[in-house]
């Protein structure tokens, strides 16, 4: 072999490290510390529980069975999907999602907020910080897979958000209480967002229970089966 050909695939062998390097463990998955259309996972998450917060029980796609609700207030490079109420039963949604947009998925989490009663509630920023991290210690298992690839290295996904403000309607079972419309919040949990699928059907399945902390035997089961747009 001639040395300049041994030299072209030494380089090629090189730029194959450093890709797989820059992808990650998950090359389908944004890294913990990238910038994500201009923000960090931490702050997507805010952006994820502003979004959550805004709607009425009715319409509000966390009690939504079948996807029905999913594409309700979607709009962004980003399309926000939700976990489940209803514990270690598995929730299947059947969603529709435009072509080109990331999917933001919380695994596990928890938030607490300036409106909200009893050990969720905070006065300050700092409180909150203290009090969201406290909700969500304890993980046991989580895992999640993309049409049946497992997503490795889930526990380097918990992200923490800054101080958000948000707007909550009455009607609204997140916060426990008829109270101010008003109100800001901290969440913390683990999360991935996914980079844009290609067109077609995926099935995204999550687990995660916590089995220790203030939120012991919580338990998140859902999946997604999405089909993406041409």
């Amino acid at each position: 072999m001639k040395l300049r050909t041994i030299v072209l695939l030494l380089l090629m062998m090189c730029v194959a490290v450093i890709a797989s390097a820059q992808n990650g463990p998950n090359p389908m998955i944004f890294q913990p510390n990238e910038n994500i259309y201009g923000l960090s996972y931490g702050d997507w998450t805010a952006a994820w529980w502003q979004y959550l917060m805004q709607y009425t029980n009715d319409i509000n796609p966390y009690f939504d069975t079948t996807g029905s609700l999913c594409n309700e207030g979607q709009g962004g490079p980003v399309f926000y999907l939700v976990g489940s109420p209803t514990g270690a039963t598995l929730t299947t949604r059947y969603c529709t999602v435009p072509a080109g947009k990331a999917l933001l998925i919380p695994l596990i989490n928890g938030e607490c907020s300036t409106i909200e009663p009893g050990g969720f509630h905070i006065d300050n920023a700092s409180q909150g910080h203290t009090c969201a991290e406290a909700w969500v210690d304890g993980l046991g298992t989580i895992r999640m897979t993309i049409d049946g690839y497992k997503v490795k290295d889930l526990t380097s996904y918990r992200f923490q958000s800054p101080f958000y403000y948000f707007n909550v309607p009455p009607d609204n079972n997140f916060t426990g209480t008829v109270g101010p419309t008003e109100a800001w919040s901290v969440s913390d949990g683990y999360w991935v967002m996914v980079k844009p699928l290609k067109p077609g059907v995926h099935v995204i399945h999550v687990y995660a229970n916590m089995v220790g902390g203030l939120q012991a035997g919580a338990i998140q089961n859902f999946a997604y089966v999405l089909t993406i747009q041409h």
